[in-house]
C-alpha cells in the first residue's frame, strides 16, 4: 500500500520543497533576512534536485532496455515505457532549462562587468566601485574574481550623499554575503518561470529575498527607504544585483520589520515542514529500492 503511495508522495514533497519560499515571504517575521535567503535557496535546491532524481529514476527501465540490457519493468511513477519515455523527456527538458538559464545568467554577468578603462574605477578593498558616466540612473553588484559595485553619474545627480552611499552598501551586501550563486539558481529557474506561473511567484519570492537582506545590511534605512522611492521607476538590470530589483513596497514593508522579535514558533514550524519535506522524499526514493 505505501509503495503505491510513493509517487504522490514524492510529488508532494518536491513541489512543498519548491513552493516554501513562496510561504516563507509570507511569514518573513519569522526569519532574519539574511537567514531567508540561506532557507530559500537550500528549498529551491532539494526540491528541484529530489524532482530530477525521480524523473531519472523513472526513466532508467526504459534507457536499460534501449541499451540492450535486461529488461527491468520497473518505474518509479505508475504505467510502463510511455511514462518511462515521458520521465526521460521529463528530466532532459528540465536539464535543458536549468543549463540556458544558467548560460544566461553567465552571460549576462559577464557583459555587466566593466573593463579597466572605462568608467572611474576605485579600489575598496574587496571590492572595486565604478562610476560609470550614464545619464541613466542605475546601480548593479557583479560578483566572481573581480566584484564589482556599479553606479551611474544620473544615479548620483538623482539622489542624496547620503541615499548614494545606502546604495552602495546595498550592492556591497550582495557582495559581501555571497548572493551570486543565489542569483545564478534564480537565473536557472527563470526558463520555467516564463512558461509556468507557479515558478514566477518562486523567482520573484526568491529576489525579494535577497534584496530585502541586502537592504538589512544599509546603516541609514532611512536613506535606503528614500534611495528606493526615488528609483522605483527605474528599470533593473536583469539577472544581476541590481538596486531596483525586486517589489518596491514589499521592501520598504520588510525594511519596518526588521527589528521586530523574531515568531519562534512560526520560524520552528517552517524549518520542521522543510525537514519534513525533505525526510519524505529520502524516504520515497529509498524504500523505492528496496
Amino acid at each position: 500500500m505505501i509503495r503505491e503511495l510513493l509517487p504522490e508522495m514524492l510529488v508532494l514533497a518536491t513541489a512543498g520543497l519548491v513552493a516554501l519560499p513562496i510561504v516563507a515571504l509570507r511569514v518573513r517575521a519569522a526569519f532574519r533576512p539574511v537567514e531567508l535567503t540561506r532557507f530559500n535557496a537550500v528549498t529551491m535546491s532539494s526540491g528541484m534536485i529530489f524532482l530530477l532524481i525521480a524523473l531519472l529514476l523513472c526513466s532508467v527501465p526504459l534507457v536499460v532496455t534501449i541499451g540492450g540490457g535486461s529488461v527491468i519493468d520497473r518505474h518509479f511513477f505508475p504505467g510502463g515505457a510511455l511514462i518511462g519515455w515521458v520521465s526521460a523527456l521529463g528530466a532532459v527538458l528540465l536539464m535543458v532549462a536549468f543549463i540556458v538559464g544558467f548560460r544566461r545568467a553567465w552571460k549576462v554577468e559577464t557583459k555587466l562587468t566593466i573593463e579597466e578603462g572605462i568608467g572611474v574605477h576605485h579600489d575598496m578593498g574587496t571590492y572595486r566601485m565604478v562610476i560609470l558616466k550614464v545619464a541613466q540612473p542605475l546601480a548593479y553588484a557583479i560578483g566572481g574574481n573581480d566584484p564589482q559595485v556599479v553606479i551611474t553619474t544620473g544615479l548620483v545627480e538623482v539622489l542624496t550623499p547620503c541615499e548614494v552611499a545606502a546604495v552602495v552598501e546595498h550592492e556591497a551586501a550582495h557582495l559581501s554575503l555571497g548572493h551570486r550563486p543565489h542569483l545564478i539558481l534564480i537565473g536557472m529557474l527563470k526558463p520555467i518561470a516564463s512558461i509556468f506561473a507557479p515558478a514566477r511567484k518562486l523567482v520573484d519570492a526568491a529576489l525579494l529575498a535577497l534584496e530585502t537582506a541586502a537592504d538589512s545590511r544599509t546603516r541609514d534605512l532611512t536613506s535606503t527607504r528614500g534611495a528606493l522611492l526615488k528609483l522605483s521607476g527605474v528599470a533593473a538590470a536583469p539577472g544581476v544585483a541590481a538596486f531596483t530589483a525586486g517589489d518596491v513596497v514589499a521592501r520598504l514593508n520588510a525594511m519596518d520589520e526588521f527589528d521586530r522579535p523574531l515568531s519562534l514558533p512560526t520560524r520552528a514550524g517552517m524549518y520542521a515542514m522543510a525537514c519534513g519535506l525533505v525526510g519524505i522524499s529520502l524516504t520515497t526514493l529509498v524504500v523505492f529500492w528496496l
